[in-house]
């Protein structure tokens, strides 16, 4: 159902721009032949005065497009409540339950377009996509598993001819902590900040007279869809004697402190995983300013959107069972069993944000910058994100710097 509703969205946005690509044709409509542009492909060529004789701005046009990297922050979600069962729990350092703090990552933001020089004034169209990956921050505790040690694993021994020998295979029976050998080891994961964007957005361009002091405006308007998706982990840690009873006692899962028991002879890894995906439609509004002085451009873009956010939460409940034939090292698996259920809400919520760059770029060759900016990225409210569908208005903050090039803009 929320799936089908996007879609229709995404429809109607497509037909109001096919009626205005009929109705006005180069002015309201994005596609243009590729070669509609004479340029002279001398992108290498020196950069000169960017001034005119007679002190106006040189207007661009034609295509353009930019790529920057970025490093930013982004806030953490609000503390649910929800237990915490495993993973340090010293406020000192992990700071668990603030959702004051901003956790570093980095992303990817593409720009392309065209400019064209009219009878009235200028304008264009201009496709961005913006990608960040992460944060992935939790608290994480390794703890060893009922039978950890490996009493045939002898270690890595060298014979005459070079070749190892007495090494336990498969690699994951091997003692060595790491990569590959995980299968020992539990890592017992409590999530902290983990999140991914994408947004997609299309604007259409106005390039307004040079104002008095040289500076150029160019307002814009367009549609923009942003997928967020944030995950809330908790992972619990249980051990049972043959007859099923426990020297834990839930919700105390293990603390900083791996946990080892010579008396039992099952254990259980516990997952809840909560997957908040916002699926959001928005139309915005915008203004770029740009300066140029010398062979640097400063300029400033701000963007307010707001729309509909589909919001769709999935749990998913994990437990993996471990059946050992005795107690304590050495033991061997007897069986594993596996049990796994998933459950899904779904609901709408109004989005209301705001995207602020600013960039000074250096002109190296006529058509090539290089710049360095910084970005804001803020969604207000109606964000979904933690444990519970019916706390899905949450602000979420991304802030950061940026660092890139431009070509022809």
């Amino acid at each position: 159902m929320m799936s089908r509703s996007i879609l229709y969205s995404l429809r109607a946005i497509g037909l109001v721009l096919a009626l205005a690509s009929a109705a006005t044709a180069q002015h309201y409509q994005p596609f243009i032949e590729p070669g509609y542009f004479n340029h002279d492909l001398q992108f290498f060529a020196p950069a000169a005065d960017i001034d005119t004789y007679g002190g106006d701005p040189v207007l661009r046009t034609g295509w353009f497009g930019s790529y920057n990297r970025m490093y930013i922050g982004v806030s953490r979600p609000k503390d649910r409540g929800f237990l915490n069962s495993s993973g340090p729990q010293d406020v000192l350092q992990t700071f668990p339950d603030s959702s004051d703090l901003l956790d570093l990552t980095w992303g990817n933001r593409w720009d392309l377009g065209y400019m064209i020089d009219d009878v009235d004034h200028d304008h264009g169209w201009m496709f961005s996509y913006m990608h960040i990956d992460g944060p992935n921050v939790g608290n994480v505790l390794r703890q060893e598993r009922l039978n950890r040690f490996n009493e045939d694993d002898e270690g890595f021994i060298i014979d005459d001819d070079g070749a190892l020998e007495d090494v336990v295979e498969p690699p994951a029976d091997r003692n060595d902590v790491g990569p590959p050998n995980r299968q020992r080891f539990y890592d017992l994961t409590d999530s902290l900040n983990n999140a991914k964007l994408n947004s997609l957005e299309l604007n259409k361009i106005f390039r307004m007279p040079p104002l008095h002091g040289g500076g150029i405006l160019e307002p814009f308007f367009g549609v923009r869809y942003i997928k967020f998706e944030d995950v809330f982990q908790r992972q619990n840690w249980m051990v049972y004697d043959e007859d099923g009873f426990s020297p834990l006692l839930p919700p105390l899962g293990p603390g900083s402190i791996p946990i080892t028991f010579e008396d039992t002879e099952i254990e259980d890894l516990m997952t809840n995983r909560f997957l908040f995906s916002n699926q959001i439609v928005t139309g915005q509004l915008g203004v770029r300013w740009l300066k140029r002085v010398s062979r640097w451009n400063l300029s400033t873009e701000f963007r307010a959107f707001g729309g509909q956010n589909f919001q769709h939460l999935t749990r998913t409940t994990e437990t993996v069972r471990t059946y050992y034939d005795g107690q304590g090292t050495g033991s061997e698996v007897n069986g594993i069993v596996k049990s796994k259920s998933t459950e899904d809400w779904y609901t709408t919520e109004t989005v209301v944000g705001t995207d602020i760059r600013a960039v000074a770029a250096y002109e190296v060759t006529r058509d090539i910058k290089l710049e360095a900016g910084l970005q804001f990225l803020g969604f207000f409210t109606g964000m979904g994100r933690g444990p519970f569908i019916n706390d899905n208005s949450d602000a979420v903050t991304m802030v950061g710097t940026t660092f890139g090039f431009t070509v022809n803009r």
